[in-house]
């Protein structure tokens, strides 16, 4: 299969879509028998799919020429906007996704999708929550504080299940050939295919942290709720001034004493201002062990570490070798 095979396939009208088409009124039957609660005051489907194993990307497109009522997923769930676009509504807040964007929840969340027209293609992806954060982000959330959150707040242990994450990509051209590779190899049946999925799904997110971090800005439009996008922001101002911030510097900036930041970090990050910001620095010393030749008692000094007994220990603690063996083996 080719990029133009795939296309003809997505833009096939499957009998299901037919079935909407001609009675514009009609609901999907398998909600019939469909468990449902009432969650903030309303009815939730509660989708219950085939379990999924823990190494397993199961994939589908959504029906066209109809909506679906307000529903919860029990696996972490991600879609990909492949043409046109698709409105949302996620606790009754609206939510428009085009062309190229991509939105992850969190299991649980309370959402509905409005109808969706003949060029409204949209990629359903589903996961478990082990397989999003052990195979995902264990590499990625070794880069920077911002992955590292992500991966606490998707996690199992975090209880509240309201998060969602959409990165507007539709100007990315490399996101666009990824999903495809991914898609292709997914409808074919070719050797490896299993593990070819699973590369470019990692391949995927990979890029979008990397254009987070060139600019988060335009790129990341929302994290869970109020609370945890305050706290994005926090990590953003450490990341960008990690080498000589202070709690202080941070309770001037967002305009809140500097212990109730420290104890809303801990809360939200699993981490003290302290080891964020040491996390931090260890990832530029990283950079520049890597890509330049400057002695290493120099590029520890000017990321921020003045007592070089103590930054030898911190970096062994976390990468298990010493920056030189971090800088022979180029970073791996």
């Amino acid at each position: 299969m080719d990029a133009k095979e795939l296309d003809m396939l997505l833009r096939c009208v499957t009998p299901a879509e037919q079935r909407y088409l001609d009675n514009p009124d009609a609901v999907s039957a398998r909600y019939a028998n469909m468990e449902r609660q009432q969650i903030h005051g309303r009815e939730v489907y509660c989708l219950r799919p085939n379990r999924l194993a823990d190494d397993e990307i199961r994939l589908r497109k959504d029906s066209r020429f109809t909506s679906t009522p307000y529903y919860s997923h029990p696996n972490v769930n991600i879609n990909y906007i492949y043409s046109g676009h698709c409105d949302y509504l996620i606790d009754d807040v609206p939510i428009t996704l085009h062309k190229g964007d991509i939105c992850i929840f969190d299991i649980d969340v309370v959402r509905r999708k409005l109808v969706l027209g003949q060029d409204d293609i949209v990629i359903n992806l589903n996961m478990t929550q082990g397989f999003f954060k052990e195979s995902l982000f264990r590499k990625a959330g070794q880069q920077n504080v911002f992955s590292d959150f992500l991966v606490r707040v998707f996690s199992t242990a975090n209880t509240t299940h309201d998060h969602y994450l959409i990165f507007r990509a539709g100007e990315s051209p490399e996101i666009e050939r990824l999903f495809k590779q991914l898609l292709i190899e997914y409808y074919g049946d070719e050797p490896l295919r299993k593990q070819m999925i699973q590369s470019y799904f990692s391949l995927i997110f990979l890029q979008l942290l990397r254009l987070h971090q060139i600019d988060s800005a335009n790129n990341l439009v929302q994290i869970a709720t109020t609370r945890s996008q305050n706290i994005i922001e926090v990590l953003y101002y450490i990341e960008a001034h990690a080498i000589d911030c202070t709690l202080a510097q941070l309770g001037t900036q967002f305009g809140y004493h500097p212990k109730y930041i420290s104890a809303r970090l801990k809360e939200e990050t699993g981490m003290s201002f302290k080891q964020i910001q040491t996390h931090e620095r260890l990832r530029l010393v990283c950079e520049r062990l890597v890509q330049t030749d400057e002695p290493i008692r120099s590029i520890a000094m000017s990321c921020g570490f003045t007592n070089m007994t103590a930054f030898y220990r911190v970096f062994s603690n976390r990468y298990g070798m010493t920056p030189m063996q971090y800088r022979k083996q180029g970073g791996q």
